[in-house]
């Protein structure tokens, strides 16, 4: 498929169970999806459930509400989250593999929410591709497939940043003072909250961004004018582009000021938190947050300096994907998903699969209804 300059162009289906709050999975869904669409490739969004707020960023991009009558065979790439390509009929991969099977990728996003399971014995009829955010749900996600995923072919990605969060030159020398601090969080706990109050006190302008505060997408902007964040999970990777010190503490509680020394376990759990999981109480947190700044803000240059920063940006990883897509030749998976077909136990899988998916679909439906796609 060519675009209207001649250069390659992409049949790209972003798959994502629901598509309405500015959450993790949702985000990763539209930053794929835009990151796709910036480079002249036709870009499908399909989710159980779209509806605003996020559907209003998707421009550019068609949205569908119906991914069970998707047409796989009509893909160049298949960005699936939330196992959904799970919903389609068996037909529908008879078709791909008579006809044309897309590069799929396989996602997963955490360790242990149920919407991420990701289904090996589907994944590796298609050939796929897996990615996980990071490598506590790498290691899960091969354990929980029981042989049939390998650790080592799952690629972490690390919840990386658009493009639009790096810095295209060097920041700025960070103050000498906290000055303002903005707060990302959608599961804010009170001792957080009230930490923000006792902050504003001291003089330090708080920015709260999140569910039942700012609910918006997080921009740029936003990131770079604090002088510091205090999130958890993906906003941390905007923080790192940024170049800016980054508290981690929320509803998990959290290792606070983001350093060498905690890196690595930080890290391993997507920055959620989770490593020890320790509380404080609102005093303490606004006494690391302000005593902290100053030696967390070297470390800040300091970590720039030691750690591959490439890992964090999003270009890295869905670049090679767009490349190995355009030159793939799908002749050697279609046979095999063919061959998969073939086998009696595996169809009923694929059916016993749609049947679970349907029972999901329903349940999300009900719940959170989609507005119209526009």
């Amino acid at each position: 498929m060519k675009g209207p300059n001649g250069a390659a162009r992409l049949r790209v289906l972003v798959l994502t169970n629901h598509f309405r709050e500015f959450s993790g999975s949702e985000l990763v869904a539209l930053h794929t999806a835009q990151w796709f669409a910036a480079r002249g490739d036709a870009v499908t969004l399909s989710a159980n459930v779209i509806a605003a707020p996020v559907m209003a960023h998707a421009s550019g991009i068609v949205l569908n509400t119906a991914p069970e009558d998707l047409d796989l065979s009509a893909y160049d790439l298949v960005w699936c989250q939330h196992d959904l390509l799970s919903l389609l009929p068996v037909a529908a991969f008879e078709k791909a593999s008579r006809t044309n099977l897309p590069l799929v990728a396989c996602v997963s996003l955490s360790p242990y929410e149920p919407y991420e399971h990701l289904n090996g014995l589907l994944a590796r009829a298609l050939s796929a591709e897996i990615f996980a955010n990071s490598p506590e749900t790498a290691d899960e996600l091969a354990a929980r497939n029981r042989g049939v995923v390998a650790r080592s072919k799952v690629r972490v990605f690390h919840n990386a940043a658009p493009a639009a969060f790096w810095r295209k030159h060097d920041p700025a020398p960070p103050n000498d003072v906290l000055r303002c601090v903005l707060f990302i969080s959608n599961h804010q706990p009170a001792e957080l909250r009230a930490c923000a109050t006792i902050l504003e006190g001291q003089g330090v302008v708080t920015r709260q961004q999140g569910l039942h505060h700012e609910f918006q997408l997080v921009r740029p902007e936003d990131v770079h004018a604090a002088d510091a964040l205090v999130t958890i999970g993906k906003s941390v990777s905007y923080a790192i582009a940024a170049a800016k010190p980054v508290f981690i503490y929320d509803h998990f509680g959290g290792d606070g000021w983001l350093a060498d020394a905690n890196l690595a376990s930080n890290l391993h759990y997507n920055f959620s938190g989770r490593p020890n999981q320790r509380k404080l109480t609102a005093a303490c947190l606004a006494e690391e947050i302000v005593g902290g700044y100053t030696a967390a803000s070297k470390h800040t240059v300091q970590l720039r300096r030691s750690i591959d920063l490439s890992q964090f940006h999003l270009d890295t990883h869905l670049g090679p994907l767009r490349e190995r897509a355009l030159a793939r030749n799908a002749r050697w998976p279609r046979r095999k998903l063919w061959l998969w077909l073939r086998e009696p136990n595996f169809r009923a899988h694929l059916a016993a699969l749609q049947r679970k998916g349907e029972i999901s679909q329903l349940l999300r439906r009900h719940i959170e209804p989609s507005a119209p796609p526009s």
